[in-house]
């Protein structure tokens, strides 16, 4: 008998999921234990319904259509998504933890219900925010679990080929140094902008004595590049707030 929705045990499965009784989550309840649950009933006597890898595919196919078909009319949940946005630098920097036995998903979801990004539609509490939030909290764990491995492997390769003291001027090396520190210090605080400024004014002062291990030509490439990564990094914070405005004002929000 063909695998469609005529097809006994497919009803049986659809039924069964739409009305919860199997878990839309296959972490919740695998193929096998859904396969041990209905194994004596009717409709899994017919021919091909051996448990094996086709039965967890056609399984799996089953959550997927129902998870379409239960997904909350709105905007795409993709990676511009002012929510999906939200929740994923929330979870990066710590403010929603990655272990749901420390926050739930309705705790986050009551944290953030107030938001304008949790105005849009479809935001609605449910079976698809949690399962939206546990996608993300996976995809946080794995990134940071790369980021540990990368840099171990930093810290390794850096303790067995170790930067020179100096560069091929003979001047400290820029990177890491305190004069770079500094200087975007200085930079931040607007220092560079003050009336009749030079940088070699500025490598001169009294309280920045570290500037004066690097030449007055070094130091002065030193403030261009670093006023250049600030406008730089302003600029992309800039088309980033733009885009996400953008996105707001194509969306349906909530009444």
């Amino acid at each position: 008998m063909n695998w469609n929705k005529s097809h006994p045990a497919r009803k049986l499965l659809y039924d069964e999921i739409k009305a919860g009784r199997i878990p839309l989550n296959e972490d919740d309840m695998g193929p096998a234990e859904v396969y041990y649950t209905y194994h004596e009933t009717l409709e899994f006597q017919e021919d091909g319904m051996a448990y094996g890898k086709v039965f967890a595919r056609r399984l799996s196919d089953l959550r997927k259509q129902i998870k379409r078909e239960t997904e909350p009319k709105g905007p795409e949940w993709n990676e511009e998504h002012p929510a999906r946005i939200l929740i994923l630098n929330e979870l990066k920097d710590g403010r929603i933890p990655l272990s749901t036995k420390k926050m739930g998903p309705a705790e986050v979801y009551c944290n953030y219900a107030g938001t304008f990004e949790f105005k849009i539609e479809g935001m609605e509490y449910g079976d698809t925010f949690i399962r939206r939030l546990r996608s993300l909290r996976q995809q946080v764990k794995r990134d940071k679990g790369r980021a540990r491995s990368d840099m171990k492997a930093l810290m390794i390769a850096m303790k067995n080929h170790p930067a020179p003291s100096l560069n091929h001027r003979g001047e400290p090396q820029w990177n890491g140094s305190a004069a770079q520190r500094l200087l975007k210090e200085d930079i931040a605080a607007g220092k560079h902008l003050a009336v009749g400024f030079k940088p070699s004014k500025l490598r001169l002062d009294v309280n920045r004595p570290e500037y004066r291990a690097f030449s007055v030509d070094t130091f002065r490439w030193k403030v261009q590049q670093e006023v250049r990564t600030k406008k730089y990094l302003y600029t992309l914070k800039y088309r980033s707030d733009e885009k996400l405005q953008a996105t707001f004002d194509r969306l349906c929000l909530k009444k």
